[in-house]
């Protein structure tokens, strides 16, 4: 009979290569998911016997999450980035249990902080590059925007969101182009501060001794 430490350390081995296995068929899975966004740029994609196929294994999993109308904004869809982005961090997770051979709870929190964060600042970084260009072109055209332009539809999205955030710091009537910049200083600070507070934050997970 095996004494109890053989036991341990070969019930751990198991373990571990289960969440390898785990983590690889994640991986994998993410891929087709991606691969699922792809099929979206080109027309009639979806409907060949592979496009047919790759809809089948992802749109039961990524159709919980463009349900939720609050991961749309304007005519922008973030859901698929939402989807990937919780696939990433399950892999993530599991990855960080099969290297350390343990569930390490300060880790895992870590991860999770990370990933949610890494998520927040593409959004926001996304909004910064559209709030820039956008100023730019409206210097560029001196504010005149064509109804059936593309950044017509544009505006749209980022109105919506400017306008709201221009009249917590401005009572009085502001204009689109004043919206535009109060929004984009608001986003690079808070870009800014996000990534001090999430530094203090995993520094504290990290130092959680279980």
């Amino acid at each position: 009979m095996l004494p109890t430490k053989h036991f341990y350390i070969i019930f751990i081995s198991i373990m571990s290569y289960v969440f390898q296995i785990l983590s690889a068929i994640v991986n994998i899975y993410s891929i087709i998911c991606f691969i699922y966004i792809m099929l979206s740029w080109f027309p009639g994609a979806r409907f060949t016997k592979f496009g047919k196929f790759v809809s089948s294994l992802c749109e039961p999993y990524m159709g919980l999450f463009s349900r939720f109308r609050w991961f749309t904004f304007g005519h922008i869809d973030f859901s698929p980035i939402i989807s990937i982005g919780l696939l990433s961090l399950l892999s993530s997770i599991l990855g960080g249990i099969t290297s350390t051979g343990r569930i390490y709870f300060g880790g895992i929190l870590a991860t999770v902080i990370f990933m949610i964060w890494n998520i927040i600042s593409t959004f926001l970084s996304i909004l910064v590059i559209l709030l820039i260009v956008r100023l730019i072109v409206l210097l560029v055209k001196k504010g005149v925007t064509p109804y059936n332009s593309a950044w017509y539809q544009i505006d749209q999205f980022l109105g919506k969101i400017t306008y709201k955030i221009t009249s917590i710091f401005v009572k009085k009537s502001f204009s689109y182009k004043k919206s535009l910049i109060v929004s984009l200083i608001v986003f690079a600070l808070l870009t800014f501060v996000g990534r001090i507070v999430i530094t203090l934050l995993l520094n504290l997970c990290y130092a959680i001794p279980f």
